[in-house]
């Protein structure tokens, strides 16, 4: 009966009357604490539940001392829980913040599972048991180091950085394994985490994994790939003034002290680098080669020429310039004094590296650079050196104007740090007077066969040998250089070394020799700019009346090594066509030159206007600005070649037979070019921009008496679109 709530109620009310009602509020309570009773015996419960552990954590519960209660404390109990929150205070598992918490009964199932070991597993527990017994596979037939440091780089190929740490922390515990974490602090350095890279580093050494040379190497070469080099270099100069340490098991050597000076280089900090210049010995394992000296001249000329880039002066800029020339002469005299005692050898990369330094320099500067290249490669000059009475002989305008070369330097601090070396060489008189830099010297040999160990060149020094030419504005000793790399050593000019020469030969006005020069580049070596310098030196050499016909060979280069014409090559052909002298002397032979121009352009002019049309063929991997500039060139194309029609005829330089046809295809062009002038300028200017292409294209010559009706008939036409 008192499993029916309808009769609970009638007979509590015939008992106690009717303020023993249940409230909406109350009835749940009063349920859920009745309901709750624990059974004496249960026949559906677990084996858990029926066991004797189980019914003694039953009893112990709190609320289980009476198993059922009467009426009157029910009622009773029932306005406690009306009145306040005493229920919560006995079953505080039910609920606490609005969430259901795990009652004591689960708490003590899951004990009780965890006592016999049949608790299933969490998933994360899983995965770390799963990891863990793989590191145990691998490990036991990884017990060599070679094959374990092969494995892990195989998984670090795949990117599993976490299982090859693991791996290799399992491993330190009993094996040698300082290759596998020099592979892990390699691989963060590659990704660019040299935080962790660093950490990984302290973290072999607290696993007793001493770092040997190669670890360092490893974190030094990362370190100064880093993209943040300013935050790198305080790091690197703690790891490396801890290799000077008295206890320290690996000492530094030449290639670490080359890590340390590029990292000081890119970080721009020049006293930190020669601070670690001066720690080289003379001989040794510390003993600088070519790649230190290398390294400290990139950096002087780096530093100067990031400071010509600020907000300097024009004066602070070139008292920069003239103080990393009087460092780097103070720096090549100790390199000769090293090469003259066999102590290291000078290759095309050094001897570069310092001709760029003096290429930031002034007119002197510059000049060195050929005794440069006579004292390291055994080349002679081919011009007498600046201020001398041979050159003065061989420049006219510098006659009269014989002195002493002015250096670039402070002398007073030259004359005081001549007599030590850059890098404390510990012989004094070993020495080299700065201002006696670049002069001949004998080159040291060698044992076996007694050659001399000179410098090879190469495509490197062949473009600083034409740079320092060209800023000296000398011809004549480039065309011999060049002959020397190129035919005595028998360098193979690339694609840079033939435009370094070309523009040799355009600022001396030499179009012939520039034919010979493009015949010689291969169709991967052209491109527009090579087209662009050829037309440029037939332009300026306008007087030659070969000029034409080397433009004409440029042109049919041009349309043979490039899918698309240049539109400013093909401008610079049309005006050596009209102002250089035709060739051969007959009536009329001006404007059969004129004439042949630009039939000759009406293939290329055809091109670039379906180039236009279909942005496929030409425009389709251009930006816009890059598709407007095309445009506007080709439209400045079909307005000089609008000009020469116009002068054809107002010059009377074609039969006048030949006037209709020309007639015709100047008209073609005016209307094409007022047709992309309208759609570049609007609709609303339609008629002034025809009006002035036309005034354009004819202000410029003077009509001729019967050409009038020809100029109205254009106008209609250019007016009709056509």
């Amino acid at each position: 009966m008192l499993t029916c709530h309808g009769c609970m109620r009638h007979c509590l009310q015939t008992i106690i009357g009717d303020s023993a009602f249940l409230t909406a509020a109350s009835r749940p309570a009063f349920t859920s604490s009745f309901n709750n009773v624990p059974l004496r015996r249960s026949y559906t419960g677990t084996s858990y539940e029926r066991s004797r552990a189980g019914q003694e954590a039953s009893r112990n519960r709190p609320g289980n001392d009476r198993p059922f209660k009467s009426s009157r404390e029910g009622k009773e109990e029932g306005g406690r829980l009306r009145d306040d929150t005493s229920s919560k205070s006995q079953q505080p598992w039910r609920m606490k913040n609005n969430n259901v918490e795990v009652s004591p009964r689960t708490i003590e199932r899951r004990k009780w599972l965890d006592s016999r070991g049949i608790r299933p597993p969490s998933k994360k527990e899983g995965q770390l048991a799963r990891t863990e017994s793989d590191i145990r596979h691998h490990l036991t037939y990884l017990s060599d180091p070679l094959k374990l440091a092969d494995f892990v780089r195989q998984e670090l190929r795949r990117d599993k950085f976490d299982f090859a740490q693991e791996l290799v922390r399992t491993a330190s515990k009993n094996t040698k394994c300082v290759v596998s974490w020099n592979h892990l602090v390699e691989w963060q350095l590659m990704k660019g985490k040299m935080n962790a890279a660093i950490s990984t580093y302290n973290e072999m050494k607290k696993r007793a994994q001493v770092p040997d040379a190669y670890t360092y190497t490893i974190l030094f070469r990362g370190c100064a790939e880093h993209k943040d080099s300013g935050h790198a270099l305080p790091k690197v100069m703690d790891i490396y003034n801890s290799m000077l340490a008295e206890k320290s098991p690996v000492k530094p050597n030449t290639i670490h002290m080359n890590c340390v000076l590029k990292m000081c280089s890119r970080a721009g900090n020049i006293d930190a680098l020669f601070a670690v210049a001066s720690q080289f010995a003379q001989h040794g394992l510390t003993a600088a080669n070519n790649l230190s000296f290398t390294i400290m001249l990139n950096a002087l000329r780096l530093d100067s020429v990031s400071a010509s880039r600020g907000s300097l002066t024009p004066m602070e800029k070139r008292a920069r310039h003239r103080d990393s020339i009087a460092r780097s002469r103070d720096v090549w005299a100790d390199v000769i004094d090293r090469w003259r005692k066999g102590d290291i050898w000078i290759d095309e990369e050094l001897v570069s590296t310092m001709g760029r330094l003096l290429l930031i320099g002034q007119e002197d500067d510059k000049d060195d650079i050929f005794s440069l290249i006579e004292q390291t490669m055994n080349i002679p000059r081919q011009i007498p050196k600046l201020g001398t009475p041979e050159r003065a002989r061989v420049e006219p305008a510098s006659q009269g104007d014989v002195h002493e070369p002015i250096r670039t330097f402070n002398k007073s601090k030259v004359e005081e740090e001549a007599s030590e070396s850059v890098l404390n060489s510990q012989d004094p008189g070993a020495a080299v007077d700065p201002r006696a830099s670049f002069e001949v010297v004998k080159a040291p040999v060698t044992k076996e066969d007694g050659i001399a160990m000179y410098a090879k060149p190469g495509q490197n020094s062949l473009s600083l040998v034409l740079q320092a030419a060209l800023d000296l504005k000398l011809k004549a000793p480039a065309t011999a250089y060049w002959n020397i790399f190129t035919k005595t050593y028998l360098v193979q000019p690339d694609g840079e070394n033939f435009h370094a020469y070309m523009r040799i030969l355009r600022m001396a006005r030499a179009s012939t020799e520039m034919i010979e020069i493009l015949s010689q580049m291969s169709t991967q070596d052209m491109e527009v700019k090579t087209f662009r310098l050829a037309m440029a030196t037939c332009a300026r050499d306008k007087r030659n009346p070969n000029s034409f016909s080397n433009a004409n060979k440029v042109l049919d280069t041009m349309t043979r090594a490039i899918p698309q014409p240049d539109v400013q090559a093909l401008e610079q052909y049309l005006e050596v066509a009209i102002e250089s002298p035709a060739k051969e002397k007959i009536q009329n032979a001006q404007g059969e030159q004129i004439l042949r121009a630009l039939n000759r352009l009406n293939p290329s002019f055809i091109n670039l206007k379906a180039a236009m049309q279909f942005t496929s063929s030409g425009l389709g991997s251009k930006t816009a600005s890059e598709r407007m500039q095309l445009i506007d060139g080709i439209i400045s194309l079909a307005s000089g070649m609008v000009r020469a029609f116009d002068l054809l005829m107002n010059k009377a330089l074609v039969p006048r037979e030949k006037y209709g046809d020309l007639t015709k295809e100047r008209s073609k062009m005016s209307a094409f070019i007022t047709r992309y002038q309208h759609v570049k300028a609007g609709s609303g200017n339609k008629t002034g921009h025809a009006r002035s292409n036309d005034n354009v294209s004819t202000d410029k010559f003077r009509p001729s008496p019967g050409s009038g009706p020809r100029s109205s008939q254009a106008s209609s036409w250019m007016a009709a679109g056509v």
